[in-house]
């Protein structure tokens, strides 16, 4: 039997949403909920969706991390966040059956339950407590991203590049301090485009972070060398 995740996500990755959605419900009506719900999976570097294709599913990532990003008319891609298990996409655009403003990149390999709008709103209409969650949970979402859209457009490139680092790496065996972090099969033009910025750019950007300490780089991997030292840095970056 398919199973749901019940998460809780760090702050640098956009927060998982299915325990708001699924609050207060019982078990049946949970399983009403599952039983419409497809599971599905995809290839590190896959495409779940693409903006401006029509939202005519919801998508609910159960294993591997997800991009959200967003390509501009000059080809340029703006990362929104990294989403971790337990985050629904798509829910707004589901919602008012609307194009897909954003696509969706799976960073690895991930696993997501898909729901048809269809099945969506028929559990909207026969679970109350189901709709009520939903539209709360759609306001928090509002609030959500009108807080993030306005220090993601004001960031300089450095800062959105420690924030991406950090996004995207995970703690390295053997670290029992957790301090030390771990980026993998990542190339620098994939990082550039997650930036907003040029291949070059983020090559001398990446040496800059080395001379400071703050990383350190070999074939294929970065290392964070310390996630608070990076924290500080972007910090000090923003208030500049």
């Amino acid at each position: 039997m398919q199973t749901l995740p019940d998460v809780q996500a760090p702050a640098r990755t956009l927060s998982p949403k299915w325990n708001i959605a699924t609050e207060g419900l019982s078990a049946a009506q949970r399983q009403t909920i599952l039983d419409r719900m497809k599971a599905v999976s995809f290839d590190p570097k896959e495409i779940l969706f693409d903006q401006g294709e029509p939202s005519d599913t919801l998508l609910l990532v159960t294993e591997g991390r997800v991009r959200l990003f967003q390509t501009l008319e000059n080809g340029e891609q703006f990362t929104f966040g990294i989403c971790l298990p337990g985050t629904i996409l798509g829910l707004a655009a589901t919602v008012t059956g609307q194009g897909r403003i954003l696509s969706a990149e799976a960073l690895e390999s991930a696993t997501a339950s898909i729901m048809t709008r269809t099945d969506f709103l028929h559990c909207l209409a026969e679970i109350p407590p189901f709709h009520w969650n939903i539209t709360r949970l759609l306001a928090i979402l509002s609030i959500e991203s009108i807080e993030r859209s306005g220090p993601m457009v004001l960031d300089r490139a450095s800062v959105r590049l420690g924030t991406v680092l950090k996004s995207l790496a995970r703690p390295e065996p053997g670290d029992t301090s957790q301090q030390c972090l771990l980026v993998v099969d990542l190339t620098q033009q994939e990082l550039a485009r997650m930036i907003g910025v040029s291949r070059s750019w983020v090559a001398i950007a990446l040496s800059e972070f080395e001379r400071l300490g703050l990383i350190s780089k070999s074939r294929g991997k970065i290392v964070i060398r310390n996630a608070k030292r990076l924290d500080g840095f972007i910090a000090e970056e923003r208030n500049h």
